[in-house]
């Protein structure tokens, strides 16, 4: 974060275009560290690319679906548990349902 901000630095001391040259930086990047900092070091510290949600997750009432006809029918294979599931409501493919047993 420290190198960051002296890139900052030098970039509104010399301008971007010597700084990318100076510290071998993408001028894309210097811009973008430039608008997030604010003079604190703390605001160029790099930020979770993770995301927050998945729209195609399978819901909590599905996972507790799929565990109760799991514990009820041990024997099973994967299929005729889908098909079961399929008959009670699970709306998913059959390989969603190997993810979820994974």
């Amino acid at each position: 974060m420290k190198y960051k901000q002296s890139v900052v630095k030098y970039s509104y001391k010399y301008g971007v275009k010597k700084a990318s040259i100076q510290f071998n930086e993408w001028a894309k990047t210097i811009y973008r560290w430039r608008e997030r900092y604010d003079g604190s070091v703390e605001s160029l510290k790099d930020k979770s690319r993770r995301p927050h949600s998945h729209p195609n997750q399978h819901t909590d009432e599905e996972i507790e679906l799929i565990r109760n006809y799991k514990r009820n029918n041990k024997e099973t294979g994967l299929v005729v548990l889908w098909v079961k599931l399929r008959g009670a409501g699970y709306t998913r493919t059959v390989q969603g349902l190997y993810h979820v047993l994974q």
